[in-house]
């Protein structure tokens, strides 16, 4: 009888073991870029152990579940996007599907959009398809409407970090940053002029340390009146603790100087976000260590704080020591992410060099906002993809994609939709023909 107990507690724990086991994933022979101390490999394997990499060398002879050939493939981490609406917006011209943004005076620092977004938005699997493995999102605020300009609009709320899998628990951090207008934008939401917009965000702060020192007694409303809500400075402790960043945008030159004083005076974590004039204040930027996320495509004036927009501005920025990250094109920001290595392919042919490109697209957005990914190392979570040839170069495409060791589905509503007309099947059959 106790022979038979231990033969079944024995089975019973192995399967457990198996299900709970990862599947072991060699990648052979590819073209890797670590984008970590490791450097790069003309030809390298990449095994990956329980989501995780264990190792990287030269003909590895190890036994996997798994074994891909990347010969004469390009083999690089996950691309990371700094700023998307991924989740919380699916068709722009239809109001019912955005969540991305709100209306009237109830958005402040303390908005949190985590409940509205949906890990089922076709836009993951199609963005994880052109090579996106994570992303950070962040509401935004409406810049049309009778709401323009209500109190606090300046800021748009607190923003969360996603791992493309499409799964229900695809959410790997919350409050990683909060995000607020300065230049152009910034003016139009705070009554006209960017410098109320600066003046909102100081006086924000300036509650926040208040209420920081006197958090009983402005709870039990034994204080003065403050301008913004409770849970609003709540929300802004972790920006002056120097605990969370604080991504800004702004485009003008001048308007960048003014972050930069923002942040020193309140010890902030500042992200600039825009840029286009980032290059003419290089310096300041490096000397107070304020990373960029950029779109480096952007080379038109299109408005007037963005006059001095040039393509070399991601090389201009990274010779003088700025940390830079790059995103989609403004006008793709979320439908399109995956376009951020088309940006950074620009950026490389004006000058930025190679492993900086790549690293502006994956391991500068981890540095940036504190996430997982983005480099090829031993202990690193296993978001990798092969990729048919120079990740930069448009041509190529992903051929293989891994979430944390697991391989994902390339299938998109595009392929689905592509496959069904290409080789229809009964029923399902073109209307007419030429």
């Amino acid at each position: 009888m106790n022979k038979k107990l231990l033969v079944i507690c024995t089975l019973i724990f192995g399967l457990a073991t198996g299900t709970a086991q990862a599947e072991t994933i060699l990648i052979k022979g590819g073209k890797v870029h670590t984008l970590s101390d490791r450097g790069s490999f003309e030809s390298a394997d990449v095994l990956v152990v329980d989501g995780r990499v264990q190792e990287i060398g030269l003909d590895m002879n190890v036994r996997a579940d798994r074994v891909i050939d990347a010969r004469g493939k390009v083999v690089t981490p996950g691309v990371i996007a700094p700023v998307s609406e991924l989740g919380l917006v699916e068709i722009g011209a239809a109001s019912a599907t955005n969540d991305n943004a709100v209306t009237g005076d109830s958005i402040g620092s303390s908005f949190d959009p985590l409940p509205a977004y949906n890990p089922k938005s076709t836009l993951i699997p199609f963005n994880r398809a052109g090579g996106v493995t994570r992303a950070v999102v962040f509401p935004g605020i409406s810049l049309w409407g009778d709401s323009v300009g209500d109190p606090q609009r300046v800021f748009a709320g607190r923003g969360f970090a996603i791992k493309l899998n499409g799964d229900f628990d695809s959410v790997v951090a919350r409050d990683v940053a909060q995000k607020a207008y300065l230049g152009e934008a910034g003016g139009q939401l705070a009554g006209g002029s960017r410098a109320s917009a600066y003046a909102k965000i100081k006086n924000a702060l300036e509650e926040a340390r208040e209420y920081r020192s006197n958090r009983a007694s402005i709870r039990r409303g034994d204080w003065r009146e403050m301008n913004h809500s409770i849970a609003d400075l709540e929300a802004l402790q972790p920006l002056i603790d120097g605990e969370q960043p604080l991504l800004v945008t702004a485009d003008r030159a001048s308007d960048i100087l003014w972050a930069i004083e923002l942040a020193k005076e309140f010890s902030l974590q500042l992200v600039i976000a825009g840029a286009a004039e980032g290059w003419m204040v290089a310096d300041q930027l490096a000397a107070a260590k304020v990373p960029v996320v950029i779109d480096a495509i952007n080379n038109l004036p299109l408005s007037f704080s963005s006059l001095g927009a040039r393509l070399d501005n991601a090389a201009l920025l990274t010779k003088a020591g700025v940390t830079v990250a790059i995103s989609g094109p403004e006008y793709a920001s979320t439908h399109n992410v995956y376009l951020s290595r088309q940006s950074a392919g620009n950026a490389v042919a004006s000058g930025l060099p190679y492993e900086d490109g790549l690293k502006a697209i994956s391991a500068n957005v981890a540095q940036i906002f504190g996430l997982e990914g983005g480099s090829l190392k031993p202990g690193a979570v296993a978001d990798v993809v092969v990729w048919s040839g120079d990740p930069l170069e448009v041509t190529s495409y992903p051929e293989q994609v891994l979430i944390e060791g697991e391989p994902q589905s390339l299938v998109t509503r595009s392929t689905r939709l592509r496959d069904r007309y290409l080789k229809p099947e009964q029923g399902h059959g073109f209307g007419y023909k030429y």
